[in-house]
């Protein structure tokens, strides 16, 4: 492998970042020196664009609306107008023996299933039967 033992010096260095003497003295008439001679023609005026293309984006959003609206009307048919739905209603009125009679029954239904459920669980909370034999 081929290493270099030898850096170059700093005035060397420097050689890299220097311009050459008068660089910037004759600059300016190389420049202009490279632009052709005859000035470059002025730019066409800009045509204006015709009325439909003005006017497309305006139109193309009326559209919008008014398909919306047609939409609107195809799907939105309401059977009657102007009125209000008269829903039928009844109440029966309840007496506290009533009452009192359904929440016993619900509490005898509520004791007979903790008293079958500690009956297939046993007091520890598991069913008591391995379920292995069923598969």
């Amino acid at each position: 492998m081929d290493k270099q033992t030898k850096l170059p010096t700093p005035e060397e260095s420097r050689q890299h970042y220097s311009v050459p003497e008068g660089y910037f003295d004759a600059l300016e008439e190389r420049i202009l020196a490279r632009l052709p001679e005859t000035p470059q023609e002025d730019t066409p005026e800009q045509t204006r664009p015709s009325l439909w293309i003005r006017v497309r984006p305006i139109v193309y959003l009326a559209a919008v609306f008014v398909s919306m609206n047609l939409i609107f009307r195809a799907f939105y048919n309401p059977a009657h107008k102007g009125g209000t739905q008269q829903v039928a209603t009844t109440t029966t009125e309840v007496q506290d023996e009533d009452y009192s009679a359904y929440y016993a029954e619900y509490g005898g239904q509520v004791a007979a299933y903790d008293a079958d459920k500690s009956l297939f669980l046993g007091e520890a909370g598991f069913a008591s039967t391995s379920y292995s034999s069923y598969y």
